[in-house]
């Protein structure tokens, strides 16, 4: 994490700081990593205290195991992790899709549709993967955020895109990237119609076709069953 945390924040805030450095960490490894108390305070400018209390909460989360005079292990996103993930996605992607149909103004559909407008032209998204991933990660913690629910925002914070999407590149190595995009512009569509109940069912659809398509790539068939996203 490359900056310290306010000298005036609150445990909540060492929290949510803590949890974005080792979520955006997670996203990258392929092996358990150590994470150092002492280590974290120092990256964020804080005292121990909070910190040790903020990885406490976090292995109740399962994000990472605490072991007693060892530290912390950070696990790298398992393909189960993944799957599992996706379950919950489905209902509270659905959920989001339907409040931000009823919630999001105009300038917000234009914030969404600009995600993508990059990607329009046949091809690019494939061709440009990395971006698409960033694109497709911002478009989801936007409607999440349309939502104003702030219980989903944190949920999703802890254990949404973060965790799995720039390491596990699914749209690219499962070639949907025109299907994604597709979709993505479909749910926009239904947002600014205010048509909440299509909405819910197009976002619904979106992350089921990943979780079928995800899951018949990771069978036992298959050559492997790691899979990025």
């Amino acid at each position: 994490m490359n900056s310290k945390v306010s000298p005036k924040s609150t445990s909540l805030d060492v929290f949510e700081a803590v949890s974005a450095h080792l979520s955006e960490l997670r996203a990258a490894i392929t092996e358990p990593v150590r994470v150092r108390e002492e280590d974290l305070a120092s990256q964020l400018g804080v005292s121990r205290t909070p910190v040790r209390e903020a990885l406490i909460r976090l292995d109740s989360t399962g994000l990472i195991s605490l072991r007693p005079g060892r530290g912390a292990l950070l696990q790298p996103v398992s393909d189960r992790d993944y799957l599992e993930w996706l379950q919950l996605r489905e209902q509270l992607e659905g959920f989001a899709a339907r409040e931000a149909a009823l919630n999001a103004s105009q300038r917000d559909v234009l914030t969404l549709r600009a995600l993508f407008e990059p990607f329009l032209e046949p091809g690019v998204a494939e061709a440009k993967a990395a971006e698409y991933s960033q694109a497709n990660v911002a478009f989801h913690t936007e409607v999440i955020r349309l939502a104003r629910n702030h219980l989903l925002e944190r949920v999703w914070a802890s254990f949404g895109h973060r965790q799995t999407s720039y390491r596990r590149r699914t749209i690219a190595r499962l070639h949907r990237s025109a299907d994604s995009l597709r979709e993505h512009l479909q749910i926009i569509d239904a947002i600014e119609r205010r048509d909440a109940d299509q909405a819910e069912a197009l976002a619904r659809a979106h992350v089921h076709e990943l979780y079928v398509a995800v899951e018949q790539s990771s069978a036992p068939s298959t050559h492997s069953s790691e899979f990025p996203h």
